[in-house]
């Protein structure tokens, strides 16, 4: 007892590769879902009125794509604004239209807060009187 001084430090390592990076990690914690919902009470998509509860973590950067599951990096989507948030982003320009879903645009933190990021380029939020309650807007 007390050989280690005062204080734990607590670290997660792989037998092979060791100390691992946590931000690795595919789900969030319960500590990131909670802070992901006191940010957007709802689905920040415009107009939508689904609760942060009854919403998936979405991640902003596509996690695929080398996205960090961290807080800076995580909102709340409801099921069908995560299901047609266009996780690949801007493509280059083709001949042909690729086949698929059309492109609604994807969501993006612009000066702190999570906008969607429409095809034509702007940035709009959600306009639902519970969205301007969450944390970002209160301070």
């Amino acid at each position: 007892e007390g050989a280690l001084g005062d204080k734990l430090y607590v670290g997660l390592f792989h037998p092979t590769a060791g100390p691992v990076n946590l931000y690795e990690t595919r789900f969030a914690s319960d500590k990131l879902r909670t802070l992901a919902m006191a940010e957007n009470l709802v689905c920040p998509w415009p107009d939508c009125n689904v609760p942060a509860d009854r919403c998936q973590v979405h991640h902003i950067d596509a996690h695929k794509h080398g996205g960090h599951t961290k807080p800076s990096n995580l909102t709340m989507l409801c099921k069908y604004h995560n299901g047609v948030n266009d996780d690949d982003g801007p493509r280059k320009k083709r001949k042909r239209p690729s086949p698929g879903k059309p492109k609604r645009g994807r969501m993006r933190r612009h000066r702190g807060k999570v906008r969607l990021h429409t095809p034509g380029g702007k940035l709009v939020g959600n306009t639902h009187h519970v969205s301007s309650m969450g944390a970002m807007n209160l301070i």
